[in-house]
């Protein structure tokens, strides 16, 4: 059915023979002689064919029909740009032949069921990227699918010849490893305190490391600006550079020059430099992506319908609950409301009775402001022994004296008035 991935490159760079296109077919996962069998006869000279004859062709439209929902679900314009993007990636020596095989496995493996692309999300997108055998910084990600998410055919999907352009700025796995730092038992700080080991790698997955690895890396070496577009659909063909004029980021390579002693010292003067990001303009011709509003035009419309329904029913809730009773009224029990006005007697409505407020006289505030001489009792006077030690003078022992049996007398009087009171009635 098809052929093995053998050769990593082409064998000759910029240049393809027939082993290498079944090689790439193989790679895609298209029979072994699809490719080979759409090549018009004349076109292959010596047994090759160049990457610029390539590419007419395939604007020309000898593949489209060939590969038109034939070898798998996917239209034939969606397989010319991927062939497309596989020619630039291997002429640029990004990806190999079994780069495109394993990408195209992992793309596959993801691939949402409707056919229309992996969803452009970073979880899912590097754990494809892991299965290719690469890893990429998530912070790096992230930023790399702001800037490409607006040229996206399908929103929010990812299609393969994308996703073999976002592996191009990848990098091996088997590159990174990633080891716990132990701190020796007797080692000290400058202040003679020992060290402890970071007990929060040791919570962490290994892919958890190598994130944290490569976010670091990525915000205080790399750069932060990232490959321009690389896609050859995207570029005519005289404006497409040379592979040898351009490496993977797309920079020229400069010459060799040599140094002057003056721009050695220069260069040791100032030995750190600010390096500032400048966003790429787009061009005037751009029209600005409409993003879906939160809430439609029904959605208000609704809303609005629902205030003026709470609104209507508060206003008329005193009325219709009175509708409601007199109903109820009549059909429970009726006649009862005629009855009911007819044994309704007016009542005149009484005055209310003034509360006199009682005065207060001005004796009682005279009285109790300076209060008079009080006289002992007799119990006191019975029960004090300054007469006996002959305290008291004379006129005090007869005042004392005259009030005890006075006292008694009354005493005397109410006991006898109690005794004689039953007896009369």
């Amino acid at each position: 059915m098809g052929c093995n991935v053998e050769d990593d490159f082409p064998q000759q760079t910029g240049h393809y023979n027939v082993t290498d296109l079944r090689i790439l077919a193989a790679a895609l996962g298209f029979p072994s002689n699809s490719l080979e069998c759409c090549l018009p006869s004349g076109s292959l000279h010596n047994g090759t064919i160049s990457t610029k004859e390539l590419h007419r062709l395939l604007d020309l439209g000898y593949f489209t029909s060939a590969l038109h929902f034939t070898f798998n679900m996917k239209s034939g314009l969606y397989n010319v740009k991927l062939i497309l993007k596989c020619l630039d990636l291997l002429d640029r020596n990004a990806l190999s032949f079994a780069g495109i095989q394993e990408a195209r496995v992992a793309f596959t493996a993801y691939e949402h069921l409707d056919q229309k692309g992996v969803k452009a999300e970073n979880d899912i997108l590097l754990k494809a990227i892991k299965m290719c055998g690469s890893v990429v910084s998530p912070q790096k990600l992230s930023m790399y699918m702001r800037q490409k998410q607006p040229s996206f055919v399908e929103h929010g999907r990812v299609q393969l010849y994308e996703f073999l352009d976002l592996l191009a700025t990848c990098e091996p796995l088997k590159k990174f490893s990633i080891l716990d730092k132990r701190v020796a038992s007797t080692e000290k700080t400058r202040r003679g305190l020992y060290q402890m080991d970071d007990m929060r790698s040791f919570m962490m997955t290994p892919d958890e490391k190598l994130a944290r690895h490569l976010n670091w890396r990525f915000q205080h070496e790399d750069s932060w600006l990232l490959p321009q577009e690389t896609m050859a659909t995207s570029q005519p063909l005289s404006s497409r550079k040379s592979p040898q004029s351009e490496n993977l980021n797309g920079i020229r390579p400069q010459p060799l020059q040599s140094r002057t002693e003056f721009s050695e010292k220069e260069e040791t003067d100032e030995s750190w430099t600010i390096v500032t990001p400048v966003p790429q303009l787009r061009c005037h011709c751009y029209t600005p992506r409409r993003e879906k509003p939160i809430l439609t035009k029904q959605d208000v419309q609704k809303t609005s319908n629902n205030i003026e329904e709470i609104m209507y029913e508060m206003e008329t809730l005193g009325e219709r609950s009175r509708w409601d009773l007199n109903w109820k009224l009549d059909y429970y029990l009726p006649g009862y409301r005629e009855r009911a006005v007819t044994r309704r007697i007016p009542v005149d409505p009484q005055p209310s009775t003034p509360i006199k407020k009682k005065s207060s006289k001005d004796d009682v505030f005279k009285r109790l402001s300076a209060p008079r001489k009080r006289i002992p009792s007799p119990c006191h006077a019975t029960a004090c022994d300054a007469f006996k030690m002959g305290i008291a003078d004379k006129f005090q022992r007869e005042r004392v004296k005259h009030a005890t049996i006075h006292g008694s007398r009354k005493s005397q009087m109410a006991i006898s008035l109690s005794t004689t009171a039953p007896t009369k009635m």
